[in-house]
């Protein structure tokens, strides 16, 4: 008894914790929120639909190469990081740091050009509005690269406003500072240009919070010799990559179709949609930032019932304020879509099916993060590369029928199934339940327990 009360009490103390940074989280994402929304609102009457769907196109595509070309090692770095951390393997963490950020960016070039060999050589393949925008959006690639490298380093190590500062407000700051002024002084403001001002600014981002990592991370590491695992870590990353680029695949497959299927201005309408109703996503975001890597360290020196203290926990942070959220955002829809333009507020409709995934979503927890973090990544890869199939394939049937409105329906029937298939696997891999209302009873079977125990430690 008196050891599970000390455990309550240690779980209770990490969520606290938790919950102090993620405030300091929710203010920076707040604020990023804000400038990055007030960004794309002045891009859209800058730019004007048009142009603006071939940004918002293009943009899509070059944040998914940049988390590809990571090949999983911003998300196995979470994990490894953390764990190497709460075990003073000081030597692997070295080791770990040294090798990602040489062999990273070096082969996220590589791949770059790669890719910009097959634009080239498939020219006649893709639609003239979009050749020379894809060309220029390449360019960004390994700088948002490393960006996301960055970002997860410093969030495992726990420093959270070098890890969000640079991406979610310098970034977007540097944007209207850039666009605005090329306007300001009668310059050409097209998809192109927009471009270009991306490039730049995710590239001052970046020397920022390379600096600030890189002191940080010598004040803890400079008289230590570096151990490497080269083997272990990039089998892990590759794992971590295909549940990522799968996880990319199923959250942007709309948009991508949508600029297959329909016009830049219904992609420009499609992606202001979702901009906005994803406004309450950084409740889930700044919860989890701080979440994951603890779910790392229980898992390493923890127990079940520690864990599923903490994980409930999480959940309600993540749940009830969402849903208030989204209430709010369905009421100011209309008067939000407007902002981008008089014709975006038909895409309403589609924006309250988006809200009501995002809801459910939110309900079941970060059930994929607890899944990796536990060494369960094979599992999240399974269940999304059937999601992402199913998402590819309603969405091929959704959007020449019902377009944007089928595209959200498609995604987020896709997205909900495949989190209700990974809310099971973490029920009978951890023992955990990761839902506001639990969809099975928990068993208080102290044999039942333990056998959990059992499995989290050896997971």
């Amino acid at each position: 008894m008196i050891q599970r009360f000390k455990q309550l009490l240690t779980s209770q103390h990490k969520l606290v914790a938790v919950l102090k940074s993620a405030a300091q989280v929710f203010a920076i994402r707040l604020l990023g929120a804000g400038l990055t929304y007030g960004s794309m609102v002045l891009l859209a009457r800058w730019l004007g639909s048009y142009n603006f769907g071939i940004y918002a196109y293009v943009l899509v595509i070059v944040t998914l190469l940049g988390l590809a070309f990571s090949f999983g090692f911003h998300a196995s770095g979470l994990r490894f990081v953390a764990s190497y951390l709460a075990k003073q393997k000081l030597r692997r963490l070295s080791g770990l740091l040294k090798q990602t950020f040489t062999i990273i960016p070096a082969l996220s070039l590589l791949a770059t050009m790669l890719c910009a060999g097959l634009v080239l050589a498939f020219r006649n393949a893709i639609e003239p509005y979009y050749f020379a925008p894809l060309l220029i959006g390449l360019l960004c690639v390994p700088v948002l690269t490393l960006l996301n490298q960055l970002e997860a380093t410093a969030r495992a190590f726990g420093w959270v406003h070098v890890a969000y500062v640079p991406g979610y407000i310098v970034r977007p700051l540097l944007m209207i500072v850039f666009v605005g002024g090329l306007a300001l002084f009668g310059g050409t403001i097209d998809a192109a240009n927009a471009l270009w001002a991306t490039i730049g600014a995710c590239a001052i981002a970046v020397v920022g919070q390379g600096l600030l990592v890189y002191a940080g991370a010598r004040r803890h590491l400079a008289e230590v010799r570096p151990a490497f695992h080269t083997r272990h870590w990039f089998t892990v990353s590759l794992s971590f990559l295909m549940i990522e680029g799968l996880r990319m695949l199923l959250d942007n497959a709309d948009i991508i179709l949508i600029g297959k299927f329909l016009d830049p201005h219904s992609v420009a309408v499609y992606f202001a949609v979702i901009r906005t109703a994803g406004l309450i996503a950084f409740i889930s975001f700044s919860v989890i930032a701080l979440a994951v890597p603890k779910f790392a360290e229980i898992h390493s020196t923890g127990t079940r019932q520690e864990l599923q203290k903490f994980v409930s926990g999480i959940i309600r942070l993540m749940f009830w304020p969402s849903l208030l959220a989204a209430i709010a955002l369905a009421c100011l829809g209309p008067f939000l879509l407007s902002l981008f333009g008089a014709d975006f507020q038909t895409g309403y409709p589609a924006m309250l099916v988006v809200l009501a995934g995002l809801v459910l979503r939110a309900a079941t927890g970060p059930v994929e993060y607890l899944l990796n973090m536990t060494g369960h990544h094979r599992d999240t890869m399974r269940v999304y590369a059937w999601a992402a199939l199913a998402n590819v394939v309603l969405n091929l049937l959704l959007i020449p029928a019902f377009g944007i409105m089928g595209a959200a329906i498609a995604t987020y029937t896709a997205m909900i199934g495949g989190n209700l298939v990974l809310y099971r696997l973490v029920q009978k891999r951890l023992g955990v339940s990761a839902c506001i209302i639990p969809l099975m009873r928990r068993t208080k079977n102290s044999d039942l327990e333990a056998a959990a125990d059992v499995r989290l430690r050896r997971a």
